[in-house]
Parts: C-alpha cells; sequence; structure tokens
C-alpha cells in the first residue's frame, strides 16, 4: 500500500477521471461526482429566522452552516452565514430554502447562482462585436494613457501619433483590447477638463478603430465615454463603476457598449487616505454586488458586465495582496473578473523597485492572479504579459 496522496479535484473531467482509473461503475463515478465538490459559501444580512432556518437544514443533509451566537434567541438584528457543504448538500438545501418563507427563496437563488459562477469554466461577454467567452485563455487588456501624468508612464504617448503608433505595438504583441485613457487615476491625481480629455482620446480612439482594433474608453465621465462610443470604442473602463456621472449609465446601455466596474474608495485625488478596511474581501465583494444590481436596474445587460476589485485604488500593499490571494472569489457574482496590477506601488514595496523596473513583480501578481481565477489582465507590458498568460493558462487548464 502506499501512502495516501491528496487528489486536487477542481472539475468534473479530473473528478470521473481518477474515478474511471480505479474502475468505479460508470452509474456510481455520476452519484458521487457532486459529492467531491465542496464549497463554503458567505452570505450576509441574513434576519436570524432566514439564518435559524438555513442552518437547520444543511444539518439536517449533513453540512454545516455558522451563524452569530444571537440568532437563535433573535438578539441580533442581522447576521452572516458561513456555509459549508458538497455540491450535492447544496443542491438539496437550495431545494428546501426554495419553497419556505421568511425570504428564504432569495437565499436559495443567491446560493445557487453562487455554486452555478464558480462551476463555469468561463463566461460570455455579449461586445458590439460578437459574442467573446472567457476561461480557455487570458484575455490581455494593454493600457494606453493618453495623458502627462500617469504614475509610469505619463507623457510617452501624449501626442496622437505616438500614441495611436502605441496601440497597434501592443495589439501586434498580443493585446486583445487597447484601453486609451486621458486622465491620470494615480493616487493623488487631480481631475482632468471634459474638453481637454476629449482632445486627448478621441483622436487616438478613432484611428485604432479604423486600423481595426477593439477599443475600450477609460474614463469616469459620460461625454467623454459617448465621444469614445461613437468613435468605435467596444467598451468603457469606469473606475467610478458608473457612479462619477449620473448620465454614464445611460450612455452605456443606449451604445450597448461593454462595462467596466471596479471598486475604489472616493476618487483618485484621496483614495490612499482611507485604505484600511476591517475586512478587504467583504468591503469589495459588496461594493462590486451593489454596482451591478445598480447597472442591471438601469438597463444594461449582465453580459456587458466585468468587473474589477480595483488592485491599488485605496488599498494598503497587504490589502492587494489579499484580493490577487483570493480573485476567485469574486467570480461568485457570475462574471468575468478583470485584474490591473501593472506596475503598481505595492509590487514596489516588495521588491524595493520604482515604477519602470516592476516588470518581473508585475508578471508574478498576475501569474498568481490567472491561477486564482482571474479572467483579463490590464497591462503596461503587453509581449511579457502575454508570453506569461500563456503558461499560466497551461497550467490552469492541464
Amino acid at each position: 500500500m502506499l501512502p495516501a496522496r491528496r487528489i486536487n479535484i477542481t472539475s468534473v473531467e479530473r473528478s470521473r477521471t481518477e474515478m474511471t482509473r480505479i474502475g468505479v461503475d460508470p452509474a456510481g463515478i455520476g452519484i458521487m461526482t457532486p459529492k467531491q465538490f465542496h464549497y463554503n459559501l458567505k452570505i450576509d444580512g441574513l434576519t436570524p429566522a432566514q439564518a435559524n432556518v438555513l442552518k437547520q437544514d444543511m444539518l439536517s443533509i449533513g453540512g454545516e452552516a455558522a451563524v452569530a451566537k444571537g440568532a437563535a434567541s433573535c438578539s441580533v438584528v442581522s447576521t452572516g452565514a458561513l456555509v459549508s457543504g458538497t455540491a450535492r448538500q447544496f443542491e438539496m438545501l437550495i431545494e428546501k430554502l426554495a419553497v419556505q418563507s421568511f425570504g428564504l427563496p432569495e437565499v436559495a437563488y443567491s446560493l445557487g447562482t453562487a455554486i452555478a459562477s464558480l462551476g463555469k469554466a468561463g463566461f460570455v461577454i455579449n461586445g458590439r462585436k460578437g459574442l467573446l467567452m472567457t476561461g480557455g485563455r487570458t484575455i490581455i487588456m494593454g493600457i494606453l494613457n493618453v495623458t502627462p501624468d500617469s504614475f509610469s508612464d505619463g507623457g510617452a504617448f501624449l501626442e496622437k501619433d505616438k500614441a495611436v503608433e502605441q496601440g497597434l505595438r501592443m495589439a501586434a504583441d498580443g493585446a486583445d483590447w487597447i484601453d486609451v485613457g486621458g486622465e491620470s487615476t494615480r493616487p493623488g491625481a487631480s481631475p482632468v477638463p471634459v474638453e481637454e480629455e476629449l482632445r486627448r482620446v478621441v483622436p487616438v480612439v478613432e484611428e485604432l478603430c479604423k486600423a481595426g482594433l477593439t477599443v475600450s474608453i477609460d474614463t469616469t465621465k459620460a461625454a467623454v465615454a459617448k465621444a469614445a462610443l461613437e468613435a468605435g470604442a467596444e467598451m468603457v473602463n469606469d473606475v467610478s463603476a458608473l457612479g462619477a456621472d449620473i448620465g454614464m449609465a445611460g450612455v452605456c446601455r443606449g451604445h450597448d457598449a461593454l462595462v467596466v466596474l471596479m471598486h475604489m474608495r472616493g476618487a483618485p485625488a484621496t483614495m490612499q487616505y482611507d485604505a484600511e478596511y476591517d475586512d478587504v474581501m467583504a468591503a469589495v465583494f459588496a461594493h462590486l454586488a451593489e454596482r451591478m444590481q445598480f447597472a442591471r436596474g438601469r438597463g444594461i445587460d449582465e453580459e456587458k458586465i466585468i468587473i474589477d476589485p480595483g488592485i491599488g485604488f485605496g488599498k494598503t500593499a497587504a490589502g492587494n495582496l489579499t484580493l490577487i490571494r483570493n480573485i476567485g472569489e469574486f467570480r461568485s457574482l457570475g462574471r468575468p473578473v478583470l485584474v490591473g496590477a501593472s506596475r503598481k506601488s505595492f509590487i514596489g514595496k516588495l521588491t524595493g523597485t520604482d515604477a519602470s523596473q516592476r516588470l518581473p513583480g508585475t508578471i508574478a501578481a498576475h501569474t498568481a492572479a490567472i491561477l486564482a481565477g482571474a479572467d483579463i489582465l490590464r497591462v503596461h507590458d503587453v509581449a511579457e504579459a502575454s508570453a506569461a498568460a500563456k503558461v499560466a493558462d497551461a497550467i490552469r487548464n492541464a
């Protein structure tokens, strides 16, 4: 007898393969596969009644549910619940909750959405140019800052011809999307007038789109987004998650645009003044969930939404590391996850390097993010990021 070996079952295919190798009956494989996937799901904002029913139902089928100690006596107003069990146990729990009162069908729906999303190999992105499926390979978004003051490459591509040349170069190096921005979002950055931002970005967007590239516009201003979309852009990358300009959601909906919703506390000028969180994962998750609900409520199709936890935007170095390490948790929201750690200051703090020397650290951070569940990378160094992503994708998909 050999020593016991931990089997890393992360897909239905691996589960079935391992059971087939030891000669399990095919009927048994079908029964046992859902029992080999174990989930720990946290759901916040439950009433004591909801928490108590959920806990009892999960315990009755052999799972676990941890709730606040005051839930049983109803001495708390609300509680979270950490629910643990196999995929099969969650199926049974969801069936039980779906037919009960106290708003439990909504809880069942939330749990079911998380389980379904975590089990997906990829997500559909419904762009204006057609459908794109994530999961097979990491999508690369190249950063094109048409600004004089961005933290890493400010001023390098301020002139139109240089910016267009850089965009074409990034596409040749493997960028799927080119993200054009005319206003720096570095910590402490000051706002740029609409007219100036339009002057910087629209000619560049127009030329890149004419050349057949897929372009996103990095802006918080509805007027800039509208002009860029009319010039051919496919996507709006809004660091305020549609919160800075009341007209942004309408522009995105009206132009059938893809939308990146990012987490940021405050504004670029002030975001690093308040970067501590009791639970950074919970805070970012809740914000992104709320912004997704906001977007859907204003008519934006869910298949057009991409989420971004906002690495470096109002987080400490430790917070950024926590987000990257646990990036797969955001897939519970059911949408592709974008990560932009390129040349960020937390890498400099870890390696003692300035922005121009952070490529190795960037590659490490982005590789970790891919293996943890990221779908899209936003990068400065496209050729290097693309090559690294190919290797990380091959490892993830092996």
